[in-house]
């Protein structure tokens, strides 16, 4: 779609919505506006609130009807003046975030997605649209990590993505991450929204990448083992065993398919029928495994932590 179609897209939307979301949408477009000119020289974002026109017609037609952006009387009733102010005018850019946030999530998911099946996911679509995206299994991944990962410990991430989960979930945990993955894309994406100083991103294969002896506590394959054969899935748990640190753990996800002829995904290789098929891989190699699964609305996903021992 040309950026004039688009353009004509959205005013129709604007055109055809409810008054309070055209309300939304038109004072929406004339914020932000308002904001790429207030960029400080360093590009780092600078809100002058001394420059809000608080007398505003749109933010006034809110402060006299809270309501309509889902505040009541009575929430607003033991509050002072300014308290008010702040409460409605906060809940008031929490709409426009949300909205905004859905519109930038379908632009960005229709250019990774609309054209071909990308073999990673930027796992941003989980905060721009809560109600599509924000399901169980994918926070659950990071829990499975947490629960293992010490305080100040040592992670490597295989097939790590766009560095999301290294990121939001690590990054304030382990004092170093080590992520490894083979799309370029992803690696990009990584190192452009992701980076920490904590944080090592390396653009490799995880089959042939040569790894230290003995050094991770914790290394975890969030969403990937089923994108490679069984013979390098053991390939794979071979060389998580010999990096691990004794005592380490050995953490990983993967969706159930009990179809057998189908896929999730074509770009994956192996898939595990269910929890047994997951258990009998792991064990030619770990000895110690704790394993459960969560179904979903979309998926049942196996988890698994092996011990090294």
């Amino acid at each position: 779609m040309s950026l004039k179609n688009y353009i004509l897209s959205i005013r129709k939307k604007i055109l055809n919505c409810k008054h309070f979301k055209k309300l939304l949408l038109l004072r929406s477009l004339i914020f932000f506006n308002n904001i790429i000119k207030k960029y400080t020289e360093n590009y780092k974002f600078r809100l002058d609130i001394d420059r809000i026109d608080f007398n505003g017609p749109i933010l006034k037609y809110f402060m006299l009807n809270p309501e309509n952006i889902g505040v009541s009387e009575n929430e607003l009733s033991k509050k002072t003046n300014s308290q008010k102010f702040e409460f409605i005018y906060g809940e008031y850019l929490a709409k426009i975030a949300s909205e905004l946030g859905k519109c930038a999530s379908e632009l960005l998911f229709n250019s990774q997605w609309g054209y071909e099946t990308p073999e990673w996911f930027d796992h941003r679509h989980h905060l721009l649209d809560f109600e599509k995206f924000f399901i169980d299994h994918w926070t659950y991944s990071a829990a499975n990590v947490v629960r293992v990962l010490p305080y100040g410990g040592t992670l490597l991430d295989l097939c790590s993505g766009d560095g999301f989960y290294a990121y939001y979930f690590y990054r304030k945990r382990a004092k170093e991450t080590v992520c490894i993955d083979a799309n370029f894309e992803a690696y990009k994406q990584a190192l452009r929204l992701h980076k920490a100083d904590n944080i090592e991103y390396i653009y490799g294969d995880i089959i042939n990448y040569i790894l230290p002896k003995s050094h991770f506590d914790v290394i975890s394959i969030r969403g990937a083992i089923e994108h490679f054969s069984n013979d390098d899935q053991l390939i794979i748990f071979r060389k998580a065993f010999d990096a691990l640190k004794t005592g380490g753990w050995f953490c990983g996800d993967t969706p159930l398919n009990p179809n057998v002829g189908s896929k999730f995904l074509q770009a994956h290789e192996a898939e595990w029928r269910d929890t047994i098929e997951g258990k009998n891989c792991l064990l030619k190699v770990f000895n110690h495994i704790e394993t459960e699964t969560i179904e979903s609305v979309d998926r049942t996903t196996f988890f698994w932590r092996c011990k090294k021992v």
